[in-house]
């Protein structure tokens, strides 16, 4: 389910987060669907137990995961929470698009990142 990199910069727990996002984002997670619990997700990955926790307190912070009691953990997209950060990605790339029109970057740059990132999904 997951496949960490070990040896990278990036915090193990980190990298939980960001590659659970990025499965919703692939479809292979949906909401409803069940995580494995923090002892299944640890062992298979073999490293700590905190490290799992850490990474599904964050997310159940942002709205994406919510745990319930008896059942386990589940994706479960908080839409208000959602909107609220879309609203913040438009002002960010507002003020990145500011940025590039300073320093000359031209649309046909912004557009192969864009498209490279579409690949990389």
């Amino acid at each position: 389910m997951f496949d960490l990199n070990l040896s990278a910069e990036i915090p193990l727990n980190e990298q939980i987060v960001e590659k659970t996002k990025l499965m919703i984002a692939k479809g292979i997670l949906a909401n409803g669907d069940s995580m494995p619990s923090v002892r299944d997700l640890s062992k298979s990955l073999l490293i700590n137990q905190s490290t799992v926790q850490k990474a599904y307190n964050k997310l159940k912070e942002e709205g994406i995961l919510v745990s319930k009691p008896g059942l386990g953990t589940f994706v479960s997209i908080d839409e208000e929470k959602f909107d609220y950060e879309r609203e913040n990605i438009i002002k960010d790339l507002y003020q990145i698009f500011l940025k590039c029109k300073l320093y000359n970057i031209n649309f046909d740059k912004i557009k192969e990142i864009y498209e490279k990132t579409r690949e990389d999904i």
